[in-house]
């Protein structure tokens, strides 16, 4: 029996897999969040281990026989920072928080764009790690003082099970702090930022072995001590692996709170030719990965939910299949701005061409496309990246009675949509990194074969494509003049 436990956004879930990929048992539950003072979120590192530890020990209770090993994916760009104890010593800042607006537009007067993605492979954006360390310091500089070692969220548990700190590599990448060819931490661009690198742990692969379970872990999550522990990594990555993204001509799209937009295949990070989209390093090895989507996806979606007074997301979907595209107004999903390739932090979500006629069931028509429409420009781009076509896109995320998502993308995007096995294969690609690690699989490939199903496909609708064909040129034009109104603001 394999585990792999995420950490996300708005839930933290555990997963138990058989060598197959079958499904053993599956739990899930809301991921800690706090809003403090001048309504900013944190999460506290005590609560999560203890939130996640409770998880586990629910997941693996009635086995009938013990987890042979497990990893442990999260969010990026979040971590947590600790005593010479091992104490944290501030709470966990959400990945997508943009309180450091102003230390990363230093850094940004210090070393322009390009030469940052040059090194890390990201558009300078506050979310990054380096960004939240200045904020830290300088904000909260008690805590700062006491700081000795940063971990991702992921590694964070790691070290809770194993008492060992590293730093898996694809969360590395996500740090703006680290040399992605070099596959060192960058300390020219650490002394940008006034720090020096002693605090952050040596860089591992996925599938390193982090260490064994605990005795004091073991009695707080029931895991047998000395089961063995992988290091994880990204969670978008993590799901890649689980559904085979390792070629350029499949592309991975995981909906979630943000949107992921995930190609894979067997070649270095190279940020010369990344045309906007974050590169890095991927779970996979040997194999890198191009990453773009949206930063608010399902987070717009509850947004939506939210404002309608609607009591469920299923409300949601059947007010938009009740009427026909185009009679709805374009909606641009850009709620907390444009993420990669695309890379502009100022732009802001709006409809256009509402009409005095135009009740809930067209807004939710309008979000539901105008997140198809994103997606599809980012698929775009990444086929001049490479060169090749995408011939085919693997959903993962859409609730498993969701039929609207996958059936409005592929008649967008005018290709098949692969909805994969499961919901979450976040959870399956972190069992798969155990079982590459602990010699199950062979490698990645391997595991892959041996797991990888795909639950239904969607085909594009002909008539559907042909609505969304005027209305995707329509919506890109629009982004295009918002973005050129705003240089003239």
């Amino acid at each position: 029996m394999l585990l792999g436990v995420d950490v996300g956004t708005t839930h933290t879930k555990a997963g138990i897999y058989d060598c197959e990929g079958r499904l053993v048992v599956h739990e899930r539950i809301p991921t800690n969040r706090v809003n403090k003072s001048k309504a900013l979120a944190y999460r506290s590192p005590d609560i999560l281990w203890q939130d996640s530890a409770a998880l586990i020990k629910r997941v693996v209770q009635n086995l009938k026989e013990p987890v042979a090993g497990l990893a442990v994916s999260s969010m990026g760009e979040a971590g947590v920072p600790l005593d010479s104890k091992g104490e944290a010593t501030f709470p966990i800042i959400p990945w997508n928080d943009t309180r450091a607006v102003s230390q990363m537009e230093r850094l940004i007067e210090r070393l322009p764009p390009d030469r940052w993605g040059a090194v890390t492979g990201l558009f300078p954006s506050p979310i990054f790690s380096i960004a939240k360390w200045m904020w830290i310091r300088e904000s909260e500089p008690e805590a700062w003082d006491k700081t000795s070692l940063w971990l991702s969220v992921c590694n964070y548990l790691s070290y809770r099970l194993t008492g060992e700190a590293v730093m898996e590599s694809s969360q590395a990448c996500r740090t703006m702090a680290f040399d992605i060819r070099a596959r060192t931490w960058a300390e020219d661009l650490l002394s940008l930022a006034e720090l020096e690198p002693t605090f952050l742990p040596p860089v591992v692969s996925a599938t390193h072995k982090v260490g064994e379970v605990t005795s004091k872990a073991s009695s707080e999550t029931g895991l047998v001590v000395g089961t063995p522990v992988f290091a994880g990594g990204h969670d978008h990555f993590c799901a890649a692996l689980a559904c085979g993204v390792v070629t350029p001509e499949v592309a991975f799209d995981s909906l979630g709170t943000s949107e992921a937009l995930t190609l894979g295949w067997k070649a270095p990070p190279d940020p010369a030719t990344a045309n906007g989209f974050s590169v890095g390093i991927h779970v996979i090895e040997n194999h890198s990965y191009l990453l773009g989507g949206l930063y608010s996806s399902g987070g717009t979606i509850q947004w939506l939910k939210q404002l309608l007074g609607l009591s469920s997301f299923e409300e949601l979907r059947h007010l938009a299949q009740s009427v026909e595209p185009t009679q709805a107004p374009l909606f641009v999903a850009h709620f907390l701005g444009s993420g990669p390739p695309f890379n502009d932090p100022a732009s802001s979500g709006a409809f256009v061409n509402l009409k005095p006629d135009h009740g809930p069931e067209h807004l939710a028509r309008a979000v539901v496309d105008g997140l198809a429409f994103e997606i599809s420009a980012g698929i775009e781009k990444m086929e001049q990246v490479t060169g090749l076509p995408i011939t085919v896109t693997r959903l993962v995320g859409a609730a498993d009675d969701d039929d609207l998502s996958p059936r409005v993308r592929a008649s967008v995007l005018d290709r098949p949509v692969e909805v994969a096995r499961y919901s979450d294969m976040v959870t399956m690609g972190n069992a798969l990194i155990a079982g590459i690690g602990l010699g199950v699989y062979k490698d990645a490939l391997d595991a892959v074969d041996k797991t990888y199903q795909v639950r239904c496909v969607f085909e594009p609708e002909e008539n559907l494509h042909v609505q969304y064909r005027d209305m995707y040129e329509r919506q890109r034009t629009l982004v295009s003049a918002l973005r050129e109104s705003r240089k003239g603001a």
